[in-house]
């Protein structure tokens, strides 16, 4: 072969490559504009390993389900429509925030799902059966620990403890109720520089000791005017707390979440 007819035998190869390339690119464009997104060729992209078949597996850490309320609902004490009342729930409390409860389990009885809760009713530690279909549900990993006899409350958010904060419990003779419960409700007191200070986060406990009190006597976490009495029993069962902590707490902790209480 001379070499003017390898040079020409060169330039007829890399003409019909080109042809071929800018064909099949007219091709993918015309495919994109007709909407037909089988014929696009995609870059490689690393992708997440799948997940294994055991991934409904339970994060290391706890968490929690919330349910609120969004119709008026009766809850009664066994998981059935005929079983008695425990008590009935509007969508708003009585001081006009979404009534909430805590999730504790949940069965299905003849194919209907009911959930057990935790309620904010006397006495302490009240559960009952709500059926599905008038909550709305939402998550939240963080928890309140209160050590009474350190005057010590710690917040946790995935497992992992972010603050421990000094705090004022019941005095003797009307201690701070010990146990399992959530928060209920936060409120803005009229006055921020009143006897509950900025917020009070009010729990799902109640003072054995007052029934008489407003409301049932709510315990409730609060900010307060007397900082000197921070570590102190001195309160008639709320867990007393500086203002500044008590408003870093609130942006820790959701509305529904747990809250232990030990002596």
């Amino acid at each position: 072969m001379t070499k003017r007819t390898r040079d020409i035998f060169i330039l007829v190869i890399g003409l019909a490559l080109l042809l071929a390339t800018a064909f099949g690119g007219y091709a993918a464009v015309r495919a994109r504009a007709e909407g037909s997104g089988g014929s696009q060729v995609l870059a490689p992209v690393s992708l997440p390993k799948p997940a294994p078949s055991h991934s409904h597996v339970k994060p290391a850490y706890e968490r929690w389900t919330v349910g609120k309320v969004v119709e008026p609902v009766t809850v009664r004490t066994r998981p059935s429509a005929s079983a008695p009342v425990k008590t009935k729930l509007a969508r708003l409390n009585q001081n006009g925030y979404p009534n909430l409860v805590l999730v504790d389990s949940t069965r299905e009885v003849d194919g209907a799902v009911w959930y057990r809760v935790w309620l904010a009713i006397r006495p302490n530690e009240s559960r009952g059966w709500i059926r599905e279909g008038k909550l709305a549900f939402y998550k939240t990993s963080a928890k309140i620990t209160i050590d009474l006899s350190e005057r010590k409350l710690s917040v946790f958010r995935r497992g992992a403890l972010v603050g421990t904060y000094p705090v004022a419990v019941g005095r003797p003779g009307l201690s701070t109720p010990t146990g399992f419960f959530f928060i209920n409700q936060k409120l803005r007191p009229p006055s921020p520089g009143g006897a509950y200070g900025a917020l009070a986060i009010g729990i799902s406990a109640f003072q054995p000791k007052l029934p008489d009190w407003v409301q049932g006597g709510p315990v409730a976490i609060h900010g307060t005017n007397q900082d000197e009495l921070i570590g102190k029993a001195v309160s008639h069962g709320c867990v007393r707390m500086h203002d500044k902590d008590v408003l870093e707490v609130n942006r820790y902790v959701p509305a529904g979440s747990p809250v232990v209480i030990e002596p």
